[in-house]
């Protein structure tokens, strides 16, 4: 596969631990949680480490709640040229998605969106202590990433930010074997989930889950969370979030019925056959996993067409403006979704998501939740990278990224815990109302509700035993291990 080698500011816009003696040591609690039972805002943290910032000097830009962490040097740079992707005044990183999959083009475009606006700014600002980054992308098109990861590793690339591969366990032998470190967008399997060399801005472990949703979701319906189906798409990414939810719901006063059902992932032609077993199966609530458009949206349609009128809960995924406007019937006003991050209908509520806003919209991309994680991801790189000063090296990001264990992406999301792979103790919970999202707990915009006990342990799922986690929570499953 071809490699398409950009420099950010000349193109328009169109759309791990190396030899570091702290290892990964994930069996922690979170560094920092919030007071249990309580709505808190956005924590504010610049996640370096070092103590919560809440202010800079004037002189210094800010992306939410703390400084870009993007500059001139402030002395000559020391790099000999011997780390690949890094010279005193330049550094080639790598990303991608899976726009090519010609099942549906552009598909998920919004991380190189997000990943060119903030590698322009960073640049603009004197890049990482003066040396501009370059950009390279490879698009995966679902089904080749075992090629873009091999592009990767054959294209001189310090790093691996932002990127997004839906099948990103194909990809684990190739990385391993480079090795490439990576701050992904966002994690799929367990294996890449728990790779070595990797962290997670979002960390989405297949041992733990962010669980407070199934809590609010309890409250919210008493009686309905007792008989619940599950319709999932029949592909290894859904299935392991029906287990992980299967796995942890439960105690939090959820019950299963048997309809536990898997639809096409490329979809079905008759959705009547699912509604009618959900019906017979007596369930009063549906966990659904998959994409919104066009699977849920005809299921919800069949649903109501057919009397089945229960509500729908599902992930953060089905936050996008797309998903909400095609509710012109109403068939969709059941879907309950969980967040962590603050909503873009309240970023007069909070300054990092107008930041993000206002960086997307000058730079031609699409504003998307799936962004929002993505700049997370690419500040958490930068932040690293920025701290190692004069010379930067892998072995030095890395021992940056194990020691942060405090992480909200300048205010983007709620806390989490990235040098140690833990995910939030926080939530909120939005549901589709009409073509729009309508806050339903906690109801104060711009805030979440968290509890310690929220980072609920997942054991014996297959995904989870096909990982081969070790004492420090490292998957061994493409290293011999």
């Amino acid at each position: 596969m071809g490699r398409l080698q950009v420099r950010l500011l000349a193109i328009p816009l169109a759309l791990a631990l190396l030899g570091t003696a702290c290892g990964k040591s994930r069996d922690a609690a979170p560094a920092t949680t919030p007071v249990p039972g309580t709505a808190v805002t956005t924590p504010v943290s610049s996640g370096d480490g070092a103590a919560p910032t809440t202010a800079a000097p004037p002189e210094l830009p800010m992306f939410g709640d703390a400084p870009w962490p993007c500059g001139k040097a402030a002395t000559p740079n020391t790099d000999s040229g011997s780390e690949p992707g890094v010279t005193q005044d330049a550094i080639s990183i790598a990303s991608g998605d899976d726009a090519g999959y010609v099942g549906s083009p552009g598909l998920n475009h919004e991380i190189t969106d997000a990943m060119k606006a903030m590698v322009s700014k960073c640049n603009d600002l004197g890049g990482i202590n003066g040396r501009q980054i370059t950009l390279n992308y490879f698009d995966a098109k679902i089904f080749d990433v075992a090629t873009a990861m091999q592009g990767v590793c054959d294209g001189n690339n310090f790093f691996l930010v932002g990127e997004g591969w839906a099948f990103d366990s194909q990809q684990e032998e190739a990385r391993l074997k480079c090795p490439m470190p990576a701050v992904p967008t966002y994690s799929v399997s367990a294996a890449f989930a728990h790779g070595k060399l990797m962290y997670d801005a979002i960390p989405n472990p297949s041992d733990e889950m962010s669980a407070g949703f199934f809590e609010q979701m309890a409250t919210l319906f008493p009686d309905a969370v007792k008989h619940v189906a599950t319709l999932v798409a029949g592909f290894s990414a859904t299935q392991e979030s029906r287990d992980k939810v299967l796995a942890v719901a439960p105690a939090f006063g959820w019950g299963f019925v048997d309809a536990k059902l898997e639809y096409n992932a490329a979809g079905e032609a008759d959705w009547t056959p699912f509604v009618k077993q959900i019906k017979d199966s007596g369930a009063t609530m549906v966990y659904w996993s998959g994409t919104c458009l066009p699977h849920l949206q005809l299921f919800a349609q069949t649903a109501k067409a057919n009397g089945l009128d229960l509500p729908i809960i599902t992930d953060a995924n089905h936050y996008a403006t797309e998903c909400a406007a095609v509710n012109t019937d109403g068939s969709m006003n059941n879907v309950y979704v969980r967040l962590t991050s603050v909503p873009f209908e309240e970023a007069s509520t909070n300054k990092a998501t107008q930041d993000f806003i206002d960086l997307l919209k000058e730079n031609g991309g699409d504003v998307a939740l799936l962004g929002t994680q993505t700049a997370s991801s690419f500040l958490l790189w930068a932040t690293a990278s920025q701290a190692c000063g004069a010379e930067l090296t892998r072995a030095c990001v890395l021992a940056n990224l194990a020691k942060t264990t405090s992480w909200t992406g300048h205010g983007l999301h709620a806390e989490d815990n990235p040098g140690q792979n833990h995910p939030s103790s926080c939530n909120a919970v939005l549901k589709i109302e009409g073509t729009g999202y309508k806050r339903v707990t906690p109801t104060k915009p711009g805030t979440f509700e968290c509890k310690p006990e929220w980072v609920a342990r997942v054991t014996g799922s297959p995904a989870l035993i096909a990982a081969k986690l070790d004492a420090n929570r490292i998957s061994q499953q493409f290293s011999g291990g």
